[in-house]
């Protein structure tokens, strides 16, 4: 219990309660300007707007020291955390709805799984144990995660054709298949515009770990549909 004490700090640096931010009919409001809060992240970088849309949506505050933590991994908790936010603040305008579940010896993230459970978004035995929130999310588990969150009218399978063609020819997505665990959770995110993959074959990459980088570009398509993406493929 004492080695993931560390884990545990870190994680509710990351991911402490956010002022409540108020949700719109067509989606979620952007109620602050980011001004270069984080200092590793850079106009250069291809998860800048995706941060930025966090942290004015009010989704994300970044780690203690002044950093959003690009290439830290992400644990499966944080993600059942940021998953828990964006559920509340599209079900209630508000983001911390998930504290109702909160008990004070418990993780933080155990909270937002309950809620989430008893929100239908995951099933009751998604994890086996607590410890397991403080494990790294594999990309497939992070699908998994987020693949329920908002209902269909907003966040409509957009590319539903597309993706189901490009799949069923094995030139694209080519690293998933019934075998994959939580592969119609993965595709659904193609279909809505969420993922496009790592290169032009759109390669998911289920078993690696997920940074929060990559995570955050997830998020920020979610719950803004400007940042929804096209697989570029072709089909010919």
């Amino acid at each position: 219990m004492k080695k993931h004490i560390p884990a545990l700090l870190l994680a509710l640096c990351l991911l402490l309660p956010l002022p409540a931010q108020a949700a719109q009919a067509a989606g979620f409001t952007r109620s602050r300007t980011y001004a270069g809060e984080f200092s590793d992240l850079s106009p250069g970088s291809p998860f800048y707007g995706n941060v930025a849309a966090l942290y004015e949506y009010g989704l994300a505050n970044g780690k203690g020291d002044g950093t959003f933590g690009l290439e830290d991994a992400v644990t499966v908790g944080q993600a059942v955390i940021f998953a828990g936010r964006i559920r509340s603040l599209y079900r209630t305008g508000e983001s911390e709805a998930a504290l109702a579940y909160r008990h004070e010896t418990a993780p933080a993230a155990l909270a937002y799984l309950r809620y989430l459970q008893a929100e239908g978004v995951l099933e009751t035995d998604f994890v086996d144990g607590y410890m397991e929130l403080y494990e790294p999310a594999a990309r497939a588990q992070a699908a998994h995660i987020l693949a329920n969150v908002l209902p269909e009218e907003a966040l409509p399978p957009v590319h539903d054709e597309l993706v189901t063609v490009g799949y069923s020819s094995r030139r694209f997505i080519p690293d998933v298949d019934e075998y994959t665990p939580y592969y119609q959770d993965i595709l659904g995110l193609y279909r809505k515009g969420v993922c496009v993959g790592s290169d032009a074959a759109g390669t998911f990459l289920p078993h690696q770990s997920i940074t929060r980088g990559a995570l955050s570009a997830m998020l920020s398509r979610m719950v803004d549909p400007a940042l929804r993406v096209r697989p570029q493929w072709d089909l010919s």
